[in-house]
C-alpha cells in the first residue's frame, strides 16, 4: 500500500509539473504565450507593386509567416513617396497587427515636412532594419568623364548633371551630399519614371548615373555604363566588374549613404508584442531562404540587420545629413 501511495504521489507531482510547463510564460516556437497573434497581421507596403520594396517585403513576409500561427498579409498603399502608406498605418490601432515597411524616403518626408499630422520619427517605433543597399556612381560608356577624379575636376568647372524621378528624393539628396563634401556643382534633371531615367543615362542626356548595385550592375556587366565610385567604405570584391572601382571613403569622402528597408509599428504598441516581432524578424533574416534571396539581390554585401535602437540611431543620423543638404539646396528653409 505504501508503494502504491508513493507511486500515486509521484504521478500527481509529474502531472502538476507538466501542467505548469504548459502554462509557462516562455513562448513556444511560432506561438507567443501572451496570445499574439490571434489574427492575420497586415504588412503595409507604401510603394507600388513590382517595386524593389514590394518584392522585398512580400518575400520577407512569406519567410517570416512560416514560423507564425497566423498569416501575414502584404498590402500596397502607394503614393506620395511612401507617405500614403505611412498615413494608412498611423490610422490603425497600435496593437501590433499593422506593420509598416519603411525606407529612407520616410526620414526624408520628416525632414521636408511633407506631412504635419504624421511623422516617422514621432509616431512610429522601429522594429528592425533588414536590408542595406549600396549606391554606385557610373557614367555612360561613351562619356568624356574618365574616372571619379576627372568628374570632380570637371564638377569644379561646370555643373555635373544627373537624372532622377523626383526632386528631393533619396538619389537627389545623396548625390548632393557627395557634391557638398567634394565641393563640386551638380544639376538635378527630373524624369517621369525610373525607366526614363535609365534611358536618359544610356542616351547620354545626363553626365552621371547614381543607382543601387542591384539596379546598375547589369549595365556595368554589359558595358553600357562605367563605374567610377562606390558609396561605401570597402571595395566590392564580390563582383568582378567592380573590384577596381574605388570607394568614396578611399577617396577621402565619408559619404556612404545608401538605401535601406525595415519595419516599424505605431507608437505605444505593447512591449511584449514588439519583442516578439523583433525576434521573429531576426529568425527570418537568419534563414537560408532569406540569405539566398539577399544574395540574389546583392543585399548581402553590407550587413542588413539592425535592432530597434541601432535602427533608430540610423534614422537620427540620416535626418541630420538630409536636413543640412535640404537647406543648402533650397528644399527647406
Amino acid at each position: 500500500m505504501k508503494i502504491k501511495n508513493i507511486l500515486a504521489t509521484l504521478a500527481l507531482s509529474a502531472s502538476i509539473v507538466i501542467a505548469g510547463c504548459s502554462n509557462s510564460s516562455e513562448p513556444v516556437q511560432g506561438q507567443a504565450a501572451f496570445d499574439y497573434p490571434k489574427q492575420p497581421i497586415e504588412m503595409v507596403i507604401p510603394f507600388g507593386e513590382g517595386s524593389a520594396s514590394d518584392t522585398f517585403t512580400r518575400k520577407f513576409a512569406e519567410i517570416m509567416a512560416k514560423d507564425l500561427p497566423k498569416p501575414i498579409q502584404p498590402v500596397n498603399k502607394d503614393g506620395s513617396g511612401g507617405l500614403v502608406g505611412m498615413v494608412h498605418a498611423y490610422k490603425q490601432k497600435n496593437d501590433g497587427y499593422t506593420l509598416l515597411a519603411v525606407t529612407p524616403s520616410h526620414v526624408i518626408s520628416d525632414v521636408l515636412g511633407k506631412s504635419k499630422d504624421v511623422q516617422l520619427m514621432e509616431d512610429f517605433e522601429p522594429l528592425a532594419r533588414i536590408q542595406s543597399d549600396i549606391y554606385l556612381l557610373s557614367v555612360p560608356a561613351g562619356s568624356p568623364i574618365k574616372d571619379f577624379d576627372d568628374m570632380l575636376q570637371k564638377g569644379k568647372e561646370r555643373e555635373i548633371s544627373f537624372a532622377g524621378v523626383s526632386s528631393g528624393g533619396l538619389d537627389d539628396l545623396t548625390l548632393n551630399a557627395l557634391a557638398d563634401a567634394a565641393g563640386i556643382k551638380i544639376k538635378f534633371i527630373p524624369y517621369k519614371s525610373g525607366s526614363e531615367v535609365k534611358a536618359a543615362v544610356l542616351g547620354g542626356e545626363v553626365d552621371v548615373y547614381l543607382d543601387k548595385l542591384i539596379s546598375a550592375v547589369n549595365y556595368v556587366k554589359d558595358g553600357k555604363v562605367r563605374p567610377i565610385v562606390v558609396l561605401h567604405d570597402e571595395r566590392i570584391t564580390q563582383i568582378d566588374e567592380l573590384k577596381d572601382t574605388p570607394t568614396t571613403v578611399e577617396k577621402g569622402y565619408d559619404v556612404t549613404i545608401g538605401s535601406w528597408r525595415g519595419f516599424v509599428v505605431k507608437k505605444d504598441t505593447p512591449a511584449e508584442v514588439k519583442e516578439y516581432l523583433i525576434n521573429q524578424m531576426k529568425a527570418a533574416y537568419e534563414t537560408e531562404e532569406y540569405k539566398e534571396f539577399a544574395k540574389q539581390n546583392l543585399a548581402d554585401i553590407r550587413e542588413g540587420f539592425l535592432g530597434p535602437e541601432e535602427f533608430k540611431a540610423e534614422w537620427e543620423e540620416q535626418y541630420v545629413i538630409f536636413d543640412e543638404i535640404a537647406k543648402k539646396i533650397g528644399l527647406k528653409k
